[in-house]
C-alpha cells in the first residue's frame, strides 16, 4: 500500500518553482469566468437570425453582436432592430430579431399595404414589398413596442403575437455584415 501511495505522489508532484505559475493560472480563471458571464449578461451577446423575416436587411444564418446595455441608458427608437424573447405562447430556445415600428402610445394601422402612425404614412426604405393586408388601427400600450420583420409577407411579428413588452427586449443589433454566411 505504501508503494502505491508513493507512485501516486510522484505522478502528481509539482516542483516548488512551478507551483507559483499554477496559482497565477488559477487566479486568472477564477477572475475570467465571472467576467465572461457578466459581459454576456449585461453588456453584449451574440445573436443569430434564424429565418427569412428580416430579408433583405439581414440574411438567414447571419450572426450579430447584441448591444444589451443601450436600452439601460436610452429608450428604443423606431427603426431599431432588436433581439427579444418570444411571447409566452411561442416557447423556444431562440430569440426573435425584428424591427421596431410602433412606439408606446402611438396609433398604428396598415391600410392598402402601407403603415400609418397616428394617421401619417411611414417611410420604410428597408421594407421588402408592401406590409400586407389591412390591420388595425391599434394603440400601442405603455412600455410595449410593435415590431415587424422587413420581409413583411414572410414575417411572424406583432400582427400575429401582439406587442412586445420592454422587459422582454434583450438588446439592439446594428445591420451590416459581421459573421454573415456566403
Amino acid at each position: 500500500m505504501a508503494n502505491y501511495k508513493r507512485q501516486f505522489w510522484n505522478w502528481t508532484y509539482v516542483p516548488a518553482e512551478r507551483r507559483h505559475g499554477n496559482k497565477v493560472w488559477a487566479a486568472v480563471l477564477i477572475l475570467l469566468i465571472p467576467a465572461y458571464f457578466a459581459v454576456t449578461h449585461f453588456i453584449a451577446d451574440a445573436a443569430q437570425v434564424n429565418d427569412i423575416s428580416m430579408l433583405p436587411t439581414l440574411k438567414d444564418g447571419s450572426c450579430f453582436l447584441v448591444n444589451k446595455y443601450i436600452y439601460r441608458v436610452q429608450a428604443p427608437r423606431r427603426g431599431d432592430i432588436i433581439v427579444f424573447f418570444p411571447p409566452r405562447f411561442h416557447p423556444g430556445p431562440y430569440r426573435y430579431v425584428k424591427r421596431i415600428i410602433g412606439l408606446p402610445n402611438e396609433t398604428l394601422a396598415i391600410l392598402n399595404g402601407r403603415i400609418t402612425i397616428n394617421g401619417i404614412p411611414l417611410d420604410e426604405p428597408y421594407a421588402a414589398g408592401d406590409s400586407g393586408p389591412n390591420y388595425g388601427p391599434i394603440t400601442v400600450p405603455e412600455n410595449t413596442y410593435f415590431v415587424m420583420g422587413d420581409n413583411r409577407m414572410e414575417s411572424e411579428d406583432s400582427r400575429t403575437f401582439g406587442v412586445v413588452p420592454h422587459a422582454r427586449i434583450n438588446g439592439k443589433i446594428k445591420a451590416g455584415r459581421w459573421f454573415t454566411p456566403n
